[in-house]
Formats: structure tokens, C-alpha cells, sequence
């Protein structure tokens, strides 16, 4: 840890004590929300599953977006390892699969047509969605370029004092992130893993099928592999919470961005973006 780190981590503590005392009054005494409430950070991939879920149902709902310098504090207000949470009157959802289960039995069921596309759910899931978060945060958190990008990520959606809070945040941030996440030492087995995925669904759509599971529309197993997908995909849909292929990206990220978007499972989410998440 250098220097900038320790004196970042010293705010850090000194922000969280008046933010955890919210975050545990809040766990006996939950804010009420008017529509249903999706408590989610704006670029993660699994909030994206949800909201590209809520979306295509024509679900109303509303968003508490997460500050990246208090999300610690926000996963203890509701007991929870990681977001989306989503908040529906008395009932609190604490996974993304959870939600979408809701979503079918509220009959939504072009989610589940089949019992074959739970089965690819399971198989683009949380693995994909953690090596892909890892591989990106590895290419944007060592180096400059990558840091400018997420700060501006973390400032999306967030209120004047989290902007400002920000920056300063952002160096102990980063050192507990990266100490968390075990990059960059398993970098190669993320990598691998997310390769695995990748090269599963260009076989299957080598056939010319239009969607994963051979479905007349979309299910739950396309949002969900081109929700987690995205970040290593940038579609241009997700340029404003997150970063865009016309940034200035890192150059190893460009380059593995790059060889994403040539595979047949790369631009099946681009298209995906294109055609289907803004209907």
C-alpha cells in the first residue's frame, strides 16, 4: 500500500462510520419505496440482467443507484454478498436469478419456455459474470487510462457528494478491489473461463439459429449470457454508464475487446444490444 492509498483508506474509514450507522439503523427500520426498486450499481453486469429483464416484461420500477465508496455499506444494510437487490413492497430479492424467477411466475414465461433454458442460464452464469468482471477490472485498474474511465464510470447517476467523494475514494477503492478479486495473480483462469464460455455459445450459433436456445424470442438465457458478456463487448447501448468502444481504452483492453466482438458469441450480443434491449 503507498502512500496515496493509506491517506485514501483513512477517508475511507472516516466516511463509512456515519455510513454505517445509516446502513445499520436502516436494517431495522428499511425505507420504503413507491414502485419496485432495483438497489443496483449502474454499469454491473447482473443489474443489467434485471433491468434488461424489467424492461422487455414493460415492468415499472425505480433504481437507488450504489456508490462505488459506500458499497460495503449498502450490502450490510440488507445482509447481502453483492447487488442487485431488489426491493417490491414487503418482499426483498437478493439475486438475479431470484428476480427473474419472480418475473415468470408474476407470468412472464417467455422467460422459461423450457426446462433446457434454465439449464443454459446456469452455464452463462455467475462464473461468466465473475471472470469477465475480473478480466476488465484487470485491464482498467492498472493502468491510467483504464482509472480516468472508471472514475468516470463511478460518478454515473451518483448524487453531488458521492461525485465529489469520488476521487479521493478511488486509490483505496481500487487497493481493496484488486486484493479482493485476486488480480492479477488468477488473471489467466479468469481468462480461460471466460474463454470456455465464449467458444460454447459460437458452436452453438454456428448452426444459424437466432437465439440460444433455439426459441422463436428471447429468454432468459440470452440476457443473460449478453448481460454479463457486455463489459468485454461494449455495445454502444451501455456507453453511458460504462465505457465505449470510441474511448480512449487501454491498449491490452482494446485488444481483448477486440477479439470478443470477432467471435460469433461477440457479435451475438452486439446484435442482441441492437435489436432487443430497447424495445
Amino acid at each position: 500500500m503507498n502512500l496515496s492509498e493509506f491517506l485514501s483508506l483513512l477517508l475511507f474509514i472516516a466516511v463509512s462510520i456515519p455510513a454505517a450507522i445509516r446502513a445499520k439503523f436502516r436494517t431495522f427500520f428499511p425505507l420504503k419505496y413507491q414502485h419496485r426498486t432495483v438497489v443496483a450499481l449502474p454499469y454491473s453486469p447482473f443489474c443489467e440482467k434485471v433491468f434488461w429483464a424489467f424492461d422487455r416484461s414493460k415492468v415499472t420500477y425505480s433504481v437507488r443507484p450504489v456508490f462505488q465508496g459506500f458499497f460495503p455499506t449498502t450490502l450490510m444494510e440488507f445482509a447481502v454478498g453483492s447487488v442487485p437487490v431488489v426491493v417490491d413492497g414487503d418482499a426483498v430479492l437478493t439475486d438475479s436469478k431470484e428476480v427473474l424467477d419472480s418475473l415468470c411466475e408474476e407470468g412472464h414465461s417467455w422467460l422459461y419456455p423450457s426446462p433446457a433454458v434454465r439449464t443454459a442460464e446456469h452455464e452463462f452464469g455467475d462464473a461468466l459474470g465473475k471472470g469477465v468482471a475480473r478480466v476488465v477490472y484487470h485491464h482498467l485498474f492498472s493502468t491510467d487510462e483504464g482509472c480516468v474511465l472508471l472514475k468516470r464510470c463511478w460518478k454515473v447517476d451518483m448524487a453531488p457528494l458521492e461525485r465529489l467523494l469520488c476521487d479521493p475514494l478511488f486509490p483505496a477503492c481500487r487497493w481493496a478491489m484488486m486484493s479482493g478479486l485476486g488480480i492479477p495473480e488468477g488473471l489467466p483462469g479468469f481468462t480461460a473461463a471466460v474463454d470456455e464460455v465464449f467458444a460454447r455459445v459460437s458452436t452453438l450459433l454456428a448452426d444459424g439459429r437466432k437465439y440460444l436456445c433455439s426459441t422463436p424470442e428471447m429468454t432468459a438465457a440470452d440476457i443473460t449470457f449478453a448481460s454479463l458478456a457486455y463489459p468485454l463487448i461494449l455495445p454502444d447501448e451501455k456507453a453511458t454508464v460504462f465505457v465505449s468502444w470510441e474511448d480512449a481504452l487501454p491498449e491490452g483492453f482494446r485488444t481483448e475487446v477486440r477479439r470478443r466482438r470477432e467471435t460469433r458469441a461477440g457479435r451475438f450480443v452486439l446484435r442482441l444490444y441492437k435489436e432487443d434491449r430497447y424495445l
